[in-house]
């Protein structure tokens, strides 16, 4: 940092007694003295590299033209090219500039660049002259490799490519960010770029090094980040997150990832200003070389580093030479991270190669139970065993299929990053194809997440069995899935802030006897045991003791295999693709600030773009992990509890849909309340012109209909549009709530047969939360601008809104104007009093209800009987709630406080809402 000429000799005879002899200065206005301060530094030492910064967002203001803004530039060259002698070299950082590159930006100033180097008589454009130095100086350009959307990345990409596609280009500078997977990638890519193996055959190599930021991790830094982040630079929330511990661990991996590329490294601001600062500077090389050491990677040539300071006025570039540090040696592949070996594993078996399976739920690495535990061994096979016929009812089917796919083919390709192959198989029986694969590859311990299903279950205990009983193999069982152990998990009968198995009891048990849900693991440890992996199973093959076995492609799964002409995977892979973890993460923080402010307010909204989180799906599949999503929500420091507790609480309904299927195994087809079983249904041909019209979004009321046309073509639909969908089939077509529940398994991408078949139950009246509402199909308060249904049900998009969701009740001559035929272009209601079909409903329930009396308390609530023999009282709605003579208890007068308390609340949510909508 310095103010002027005389701080900026004294900066640089600080950084001279630690052997620092290079220097960068960086361009934030047209009148910078660029030149001057490259003087001063000159002077002060005699062997010296700068790197100038020229930003032509800057330089070019005044310049009427683009021959006249290049001639800046051109003449920029000529005068640090003077400069460059005696063992002084000046590079020229070239920098565009931040929003509209304009007609000259970095990528034409280069082509310029090499058309006037071809012609070296060349008259400057400002000066009118030929530039009379020989000397050129080299030029650099800068790259972001850590955009959020796939998009700007790959522009970001081919602009680099055509930078470098000039031959003009020595170095090129990484931006800092925190995404160690992207950084890992994007070195890889220069790399290959540096060999010239994505170029063309004709194509000389590009001549460019490589020169990589990170920043010091202090607590000073990472406050003004997190509060008033730099354009363009990308952290993420563990590197903000105020833990020093985790901002160091994530930069000594980057340091790592350059070091192992060959790469300079630049400190960003505010760098090293005083001697602490340089301490903290060699604290960080010495761990690197302690991590480095481990996989016996440290080098015998001296530390080279680089540190670059910024500030608003002007900033220094450092080189750090000869700084020499000896690292400890450790043990090579011992997992230095939190994460303990099983207490189920020897340390002989450790030593030996172990198996880590896959399911449909837990596609990811980061913060995987059954990984952080397998990543001990010196070797893991990581594995996928598909088996169509062991899917049954409520497996993988559908269109779940598709995604599941994509996200396994994403899978397979972060492992192939790291040197890692998944072995997919297509099997009849996945537990004896598992036994074989074990004894093929000599493995002695097998990790898996559990899914905590009904079938899994029984599954995982076959496998187990086998597996220890013939083979000898330990097998380790871990949980990524869920936010609690279900199946620990005790609650009293009877009613304790809400009656046995809803959702606030469930939750206060949950905080009593496990306590907040564990953090999730940190991006940086997962590639760091991702990177040790590497390392011990290429060492492995290199001594020829392991070997991959065989397998097939994720492609040739016999899943998602689309037999018919019609392609129905491809409106999903459209709206779901790519099923990834950096897809899943993207999204997640695009809710976080488009979304959650609002969500109290919005959730039910189907015609917004972010009233919900768009994560149900990455949630079933397991690209990201449900504590991930809870953290995020719960660490959002500009939130109220009251504006979020909504959203976290959804993660414990999700834990809670799968205490139900643990506690009531039959749930996805039998009623919980088993009296319910004998409610009268539609039934026969009745019950199946009804379903059919239901199935296909053709029953004559648009809300419905424009929900289940987007459930069939995209595999996906809101929760509020999921429950008016299942209300309508429940409540007024008085179909079986088992039929609407097979089919939603069958075509939801994030079918998951415990939440799936809770919120049918509880539709249905039979689950344990039956619902207290009836949602009309009639008011659609769900799309209150009529623009999803607009979408959806197209023949209707020409009405007003005030009779788009009742047609029927348009006036004639506004539906002769449209071209609407109700009948022919759009379909009649197919019941259209629905008063009189809800009224069977209830009657129907009542009757069971009187001839169940045994299961009736003397409040006229249901009692169901628990597996362990206990009974307990569950929720009854009003309506349905009988005396001992079967007549309906008369309503009593009850106090208002409450819904007051409530709707102050709500009224406190929605002004905060409207705020930040302003503002939005």
């Amino acid at each position: 940092f310095f103010k002027d000429n005389d701080e900026l000799v004294q900066r640089t005879q600080f950084f001279k007694k630690y052997g620092i002899t290079s220097f960068n200065l960086v361009n934030k206005h047209v009148k910078d003295p660029i030149e001057e301060w490259v003087d001063v530094i000159q002077e002060e030492l005699v062997d010296c590299d700068i790197c100038a910064h020229f930003s032509l967002r800057y330089q070019k203001k005044g310049r009427r033209n683009v021959d006249g803004a290049y001639g800046v530039f051109s003449d920029f060259c000529a005068s640090m090219g003077q400069k460059c002698s005696g063992g002084k070299d000046v590079e020229i950082l070239l920098i565009s500039g931040a929003g509209n590159f304009g007609k000259l930006d970095s990528v034409e100033t280069l082509k310029r660049r090499k058309e006037e180097r071809l012609q070296p008589k060349m008259i400057s454009s400002s000066m009118m002259m030929t530039p009379t130095s020989t000397n050129h100086p080299k030029i650099a350009v800068a790259f972001n490799p850590f955009f959020p959307s796939r998009e700007e990345d790959e522009k970001e990409k081919q602009r680099l490519l055509q930078k470098l596609q000039t031959h003009q280009v020595s170095k090129v500078y990484i931006q800092f960010g925190t995404n160690i997977q992207r950084l890992h990638s994007s070195l890889e890519w220069l790399t290959n770029l540096q060999h010239n193996k994505q170029g063309q055959d004709n194509e000389s190599p590009f001549n460019f090094t490589i020169c990589g930021s990170i920043f010091l991790p202090t607590s000073k830094l990472i406050a003004q980040q997190k509060f008033r982040p730099w354009k363009g630079v990308y952290l993420c929330d563990d590197f903000l997150s105020g833990d020093l511990h985790v901002a160091k661990d994530i930069v000594v991996n980057m340091l790592k990832l350059y070091e192992e590329h060959g790469a300079e490294i630049l400190i960003e601001a505010p760098g090293v200003r005083n001697e602490k600062d340089m301490e903290l500077v060699k604290m960080l090389l010495k761990e690197r070389d302690l991590v480095m050491s481990r996989d016996n990677k440290v080098g015998e040539d001296d530390d080279v580093f680089m540190m670059k300071k910024t500030r608003k006025e002007k900033s220094n570039k450092i080189v750090v030479k000869d700084i020499k540090n000896s690292a400890d040696k450790s043990t090579p592949g011992k997992n230095s991270l939190k994460f303990k070996p099983s207490p189920l594993v020897s340390q002989s078996a450790l030593e030996a190669t172990a198996i880590l399976l896959f399911g449909s739920f837990d596609v990811r690495l980061r913060d995987n139970e059954a990984l952080q535990l397998a990543s001990h061994h010196s070797s893991i096979i990581p594995v996928f065993l598909w088996s169509k016929e062991e899917q049954q009812k409520w497996g993988v089917r559908g269109a779940i299929e598709v995604v599941l796919k994509d996200a396994l083919q994403n899978l397979s390709g972060q492992l192939e990053s790291h040197g890692l192959r998944l072995i997919c198989r297509n099997t009849i029986d996945s537990t004896e194809e598992l036994a074989s694969l074990c004894k093929e590859v000599g493995a002695k311990t097998v990790y898996w997440n559990r899914e905590q299903t009904t079938e899994s279950r029984a599954l995982e205990k076959r496998r187990k069995e086998r597996l220890q009983q013939n083979n000898g193999v330990t097998v380790v069982e871990c949980r990524s899935s869920l936010l609690y152990d279900v199946e620990k998990m005790s609650l009293s009968t009877g009613f304790h802030g809400g009656h046995w198995g809803t959702l606030m009891p469930f939750l206060k048990g949950c905080k009593k006897q496990f306590g907040e849900p564990k953090r999730p693991s940190f991006k940086h440890e997962t590639f760091a045991i991702l990177e040790s992996l590497k390392e011990k199973v290429s060492s492995a093959v290199e001594e020829r003791s392991f070997e991959w076995p065989h397998g097939i492609q994720v492609e040739d799964l016999d899943m998602a295999v689309i037999t018919g002409t019609q392609r129905w995977d491809v409106p999903i892979l459209e709206r779901f693709s790519p099923m990834s973890e950096e897809s899943a993460s993207t999204t997640l923080n695009e809710f976080a600030s488009k979304g959650l402010p609002f969500y109290e307010i919005e959730r039910s909204r189907a015609d917004l773009e972010w009233s919900t989180s768009k994560l149900s799906a990455h949630l079933r599949i397991g690209t990201i992990s449900p504590n991930e999503v809870y953290y995020k929500a719960m660490d959002s420091a500009s939130l109220s509890p009251e504006e979020i507790k909504t959203f976290w609480r959804r993660l414990v309904w999700r834990d809670l849909a799968y205490y139900q299927l643990f506690t009531f195994p039959l749930m996805r087809e039998t009623s919980i309340r088993a009296h319910y079983e004998n409610t009268e249904w539609v039934t026969g041909d009745e019950e199946k012109r009804r379903l059919e019209a239901w199935k296909w979004g053709k029953t004559g009321y648009p809300i419905v209909d424009a929900g289940m046309r987007e459930l069939y073509e995209t595999g996906w639909m809101t929760q509020s549009v999921r429950m008016i969908a299942a209300s309508f089939l429940t409540e007024y077509l008085r179909v079986n709530w088992v039929k609407g529940c097979e089919w939603f398994h069958y075509t939801l991408v994030d079918a998951d047969s415990a939440i799936n078949a809770m919120m049918w139950q509880n539709a249905g009246r039979s689950g344990i939360d039956q619902w207290n509402f009836v949602m009309s199909p009639e008011n659609a308060s769900q799309d209150s601008s009529g623009e999803y249904t607009k979408r959806w049900v197209p023949e209707l998009s020409s009405l007003p809104k005030g009779v788009i969701h009742r047609p029927w009740q348009a006036p004639k001559a506004v539906l002769e104007r449209e071209g609407i035929v109700l009948g022919k272009t759009y379909p009649h209601r197919i019941v259209k009093n629905l008063k009189e079909e809800r009224a069977k409903s209830v009657e129907h329930v009542l009757s069971m209800r009187r001839s169940s009396q045994q299961f009736n308390n003397e409040r006229g609530y249901d009692l169901i009987t628990l597996p362990n023999g206990e009974r307990t009282v569950v929720f009854t709605k009003k309506e349905y709630r009988l005396d001992q003579n079967g007549d309906v208890f008369v309503k009593s007068s009850s106090s208002k406080g409450g819904k007051g308390l409530y709707k102050k609340k709500q009224e406190k949510i929605r002004i905060r809402s409207e705020k930040r909508q302003r503002r939005r």
